[in-house]
C-alpha cells in the first residue's frame, strides 16, 4: 500500500491517575462499555497481548474484528482493523506525568480509499472516551 489516502489525527488528555491504574482498565476489556459509549461489548480471543484478535460489537449492533498488532505492558497497545479496503490503525498510549497523573494519548492512522472519511468517524468520540475513562476511574477510585 502506498502513501496516497492516508489521514491521521491524535488526541491527548492528562488525568489524575497513575498509568497503572490506565492499563488495568485498558486490559479489563469486559467493562469498557463503561467508560467509552461506542462499545457494547469486547470478546478478546486470547490474552490481551500482540497477535490476539478481538471482536467490538457496537451500540448499533455491528460488529468489528480487530487486532491488538502490538501491546506494551502499562505503556501502550496498537488495534488494527480493516473497513473493507481501509486500513484503521489506532494507538492509545500512557505517559507518566508529574504527581501521579498521566498523559493519556490516542492516535489514528487510516489508510486507503475511505481513509478520510472513516478516520473523521471513528476518532469522532475519542475526546469524549478519554474523559468517559478518567471519570470511570475516578467513580471506582483506580487512580
Amino acid at each position: 500500500m502506498n502513501n496516497e489516502n492516508v489521514w491521521s489525527a491524535s488526541f491527548t488528555l492528562t488525568i489524575n491517575s497513575k498509568p497503572e491504574a490506565i492499563w488495568q482498565a485498558f486490559i479489563d476489556t469486559d467493562n469498557w462499555n463503561k467508560w467509552n459509549p461506542g462499545v457494547k461489548s469486547i470478546t478478546l480471543e486470547g490474552p490481551f497481548e500482540t497477535g490476539t484478535w478481538f471482536t467490538m460489537e457496537l451500540p448499533e449492533g455491528d460488529v468489528i474484528r480487530s487486532l491488538l498488532s502490538e501491546v506494551s505492558n502499562e505503556n501502550y497497545f496498537i488495534d488494527e482493523t480493516w473497513v473493507g479496503d481501509t486500513q484503521v490503525i489506532v494507538e492509545h498510549r500512557i505517559h507518566a506525568s508529574a504527581s501521579g497523573q498521566s498523559t493519556l494519548l490516542y492516535a489514528i492512522r487510516t489508510q486507503g480509499p475511505q481513509a478520510q472519511a472513516f478516520g473523521e468517524g471513528i476518532s469522532a468520540d475519542f475526546p469524549q472516551v478519554m474523559a468517559g475513562l478518567e471519570t470511570y476511574l475516578a467513580a471506582t477510585g483506580s487512580r
